[in-house]
């Protein structure tokens, strides 16, 4: 599945390799600290996935992918396996110089073609009420929104997008 996905040239989406994890970090805080600058202070939890990335989103019906451009990384995307019929899309980050280019729009593509390679119903995704042009991309690929809850001073937002 992974390739140029009609990326700006010089793009590609590949799966994550050990060699990238200083990259996916510096995509990873790069995103925190432009959306929800206290959110790991609120759920002390947040990074644990990140620090087991093989664990968590190398092994069977879970993946992770980043988009490679000639000097590094500029964006990545995850998919998780909640159960035999769900996906969840984790860690969709897109450096700011990227943003606005359809990198994320190809990620997402990347991500909903391989739940549905992987025989899944239905993706879920959550994100911040800061991110208003991630929940635009997300209403606009027909994900619909399930409701909303706190975390600390955040309001998180539920999404589902169902593939059968």
């Amino acid at each position: 599945m992974a390739g140029d996905r009609g990326l700006p040239k010089g793009l590609r989406i590949r799966r994550y390799e050990a060699a990238d994890h200083d990259q996916v970090w510096a995509l990873h805080w790069e995103g925190v600290l432009g959306t929800t600058r206290d959110y790991p202070k609120v759920d002390p939890k947040y990074d644990a996935d990140l620090t087991r990335l093989e664990e968590v989103y190398l092994g069977e019906g879970a993946n992770f992918w980043v988009v490679e451009a000639s000097d590094g990384l500029v964006a990545m995307a995850a998919v998780s396996r909640v159960d035999a019929v769900t996906g969840r899309l984790r860690r969709m980050r897109v450096t700011e110089s990227w943003r606005r280019n359809g990198v994320a729009k190809a990620l997402l593509d990347e991500a909903i073609d391989f739940c549905r390679a992987e025989g899944y119903r239905r993706l879920i995704l959550d994100t911040t009420e800061h991110q208003t042009a991630a929940q635009r991309m997300y209403e606009n690929a027909g994900f619909a929104k399930l409701g909303q809850r706190s975390l600390g001073p955040f309001t998180i937002y539920d999404y589902v997008l169902e593939l059968a």
